[in-house]
């Protein structure tokens, strides 16, 4: 039997735990602080690139001192990969979401790239620095891919894969090796990112509906027409 108790509720108890208003607002500050710090940084890797951002940056931005980062984060290394994660799970759902759904595979794997475009624009410094990453040859000042970054990225490869292989079957995707299709349009969609008129300093003359037809046009089986835009992203 465990004797340690999860957090917000007391040993032996199903009852949550009674906070005190003073610790409340302390644990408030806290998550504010958190979250300051984690938006800084996210911005300065985005600008700058991981070597040419070191801590004492982020610390004069958000008026913190250097020492008190390390009471939420253990390294440079442990912030960066808490940037990069923090906006993964809301998007891998998602996407775990619309590849469930009925429709037909061709349209769910448009729909998968509309809500990671969308998903992009909503938050401009994260889409930056995901696909200076990811890029060939990557950025100058871009650090390694972190392991458990590696692994989110090959989940959302691996759950477009699956839906091109779905259309294969139906019919409606292109031929060739799933992985290898997925992948492709991964890069695609990395690459618009830093033309994105929404998001790139150097965009260009291309949107993301004109984007997104490319997409449809690129996977289709040829001479398969458009299909409506049936799935809410």
């Amino acid at each position: 039997m465990t004797s340690g108790k999860a957090a917000g509720v007391k040993s032996g108890e199903g009852a949550a735990e009674r906070l005190s208003p003073r610790e409340i607002r302390r644990r408030q500050r806290i998550e504010l602080g958190r979250e300051q710090l984690l938006e800084t940084a996210e911005g300065l890797f985005a600008e700058r690139g991981y070597y040419e951002t070191n801590l004492k940056d982020v610390a004069d931005i958000c008026e913190f001192s250097v020492g008190s980062i390390y009471s939420f984060f253990d390294s440079k290394d442990a912030l960066y990969l808490a940037v990069l994660m923090r906006r993964g799970s809301g998007q891998r759902e998602e996407l775990e979401r619309i590849a469930a759904q009925r429709a037909p595979a061709g349209e769910r794997l448009i729909a998968m790239v509309r809500a990671q475009v969308e998903h992009r624009r909503a938050y401009p410094a994260w889409a930056q620095l995901h696909a200076q990453m990811t890029k060939i040859g990557g950025r100058s000042g871009a650090a390694g891919v972190p392991e458990v970054y590696k692994d989110f990225y090959a989940e959302i490869v691996a759950l477009q894969a699956k839906v091109i292989e779905e259309g294969q079957r139906e019919g409606t995707i292109r031929p060739g090796d799933p992985p290898a299709l997925a992948r492709l349009c991964c890069a695609l969609l990395d690459g618009f990112t830093l033309m994105d008129p929404v998001i790139s300093e150097e965009p260009a003359g291309i949107d993301a509906e004109e984007f997104l037809r490319f997409v449809r046009e690129t996977f289709a089986v040829a001479g398969e027409p458009p299909g409506p835009e049936t799935l809410g992203v």
